[in-house]
């Protein structure tokens, strides 16, 4: 099984840390790569390819084990245990206000961590997925792709593994059927520009470094957001 070895390219030396391996091992578990009941690499393999010590493998091997996606098995090895069953039940079943609620519980965190870690690489991914949502204010579904991707970039601007993966079920969660037939009831192009500012102010407070100021503006656009989709469902 080959992982990529530097999940996140930097603008300056990065060490490869537990959090890392288990991101990019979970990434493929979820993704189809890895399927239940396979076996994984042992530890001195993982280790000699990320180019860390065997206790931190052991670490990365304990997250996975602790979130339900592998288990150890005495005098065997490490093996998938991950059904996507749940998880795609879990996407299908979350309304949008549900989704919105545990976004304002996430999101306002996730800028205030993307202004103390973010480098200029990540930043402009997050300045390319802005440029096209203002690009697209009369084509709602470009529009939507380029906020899932930005929302996305942020996530990636924090450098914690376990926010972008948890980003990257909100994403899944914002592609089920419900969300999409409300994103066809609220995304006017009017509303389109009001997000679109608010993403802006969202962006210019984490590249000038202003934590608060980014929570609010994101704690707006998330209120935004809520009120939207309150005055869909009760018309």
């Amino acid at each position: 099984m080959e992982i990529d070895s530097h999940p996140r390219p930097e603008d300056r030396p990065y060490r490869v840390g537990a959090g890392d391996i288990a991101v990019q091992v979970r990434r493929r578990i979820t993704g189809g790569d890895l399927l239940n009941g396979e076996r994984l690499p042992p530890e001195r393999a993982f280790a000699e390819q990320f180019g860390v010590s065997r206790g931190t493998v052991r670490d990365a091997l304990r997250r996975l084990e602790e979130g339900g996606f592998v288990e150890k098995r005495p005098g065997s090895g490490t093996y998938v245990c991950f059904s996507e069953v749940e998880t795609s039940s879990i996407a299908r079943s979350t309304s949008p206000l549900e989704l919105i609620d545990t976004r304002f519980a996430l999101e306002p965190q996730i800028v205030r961590l993307a202004v103390l870690n973010a480098t200029e690489r990540a930043l402009a991914k997050a300045a390319r997925a802005l440029e096209v949502m203002e690009r697209n204010e009369a084509d709602a579904d470009a529009f939507a792709a380029g906020d899932e991707t930005f929302h996305l970039a942020l996530a990636e601007c924090t450098r914690n593994a376990m926010l972008v993966w948890i980003t990257e079920r909100v994403s899944e969660v914002r592609n089920n059927a419900e969300w999409a037939r409300m994103r066809q009831i609220t995304l006017s192009r009017a509303m389109i520009r009001r997000y679109n500012a608010q993403h802006r102010a969202v962006f210019d407070a984490v590249r000038t470094r202003n934590a608060e100021q980014a929570a609010r503006a994101m704690k707006a656009h998330l209120d935004l957001a809520r009120k939207s989709l309150v005055d869909a469902a009760s018309s």
